[in-house]
């Protein structure tokens, strides 16, 4: 049985010290974008050192289509998963974000057949399979308290391949 998605109707923002719930189609549209990709803030901040390309690993599977727009996004906090089941949103900046253009995805495949022109175009913190393995349990464990962390990876893992917007700054306010 596959795991739950995150919530991809509802994101909460931060505003001037508060937070607020938001359309997940709103805040893409206002961005320029379909839909969004959430990064954690040391993965956002890692898309500085890439070039066009940027391959995204999520947990198991997503829901990411070939050629869709996304805006890519720091997590101020992350969501987690209350033991009824439900999904506390995650806290995401909309002042800072990248967009880029989905141009394939696969589903569920192994961690240690992630191969390494994948890692190539990954973020820097994600070179090879052991990095993937830490990094999925760093970002998911939260959601899913139930998996320890070798259940987490033996989920496997989907991945996205980007084409990251050129001459983009990261920050809003820098526009």
């Amino acid at each position: 049985m596959s795991l739950p998605i995150s919530n991809s109707r509802r994101v909460a923002v931060a505003e001037g010290g508060r937070t607020r719930v938001v359309a997940v189609a709103d805040l893409a549209a206002s961005l320029g974008a379909d839909a969004l990709i959430r990064l954690h803030a040391e993965d956002f901040d890692g898309l500085a050192g890439l070039g066009r390309d940027l391959v995204h690993f999520n947990l198991e599977r997503t829901i990411n289509r070939v050629g869709a727009r996304y805006a890519l996004l720091p997590i101020l906090r992350p969501g987690r998963r209350r033991p009824d089941g439900t999904e506390e949103l995650p806290v995401l900046d909309p002042t800072r974000f990248r967009t880029g253009l989905c141009i394939a995805v696969r589903q569920c495949v192994p961690v240690t057949a992630v191969t390494p022109d994948l890692f190539a175009a990954s973020l820097p913190a994600i070179r090879d399979a052991d990095a993937l393995a830490a990094a999925l349990v760093r970002r998911y464990a939260g959601l899913f308290p139930d998996l320890d962390p070798a259940g987490l990876v033996a989920r496997g893992c989907a991945i996205t391949r980007l084409r990251l917007d050129e001459d983009q700054a990261c920050d809003r306010t820098c526009r």
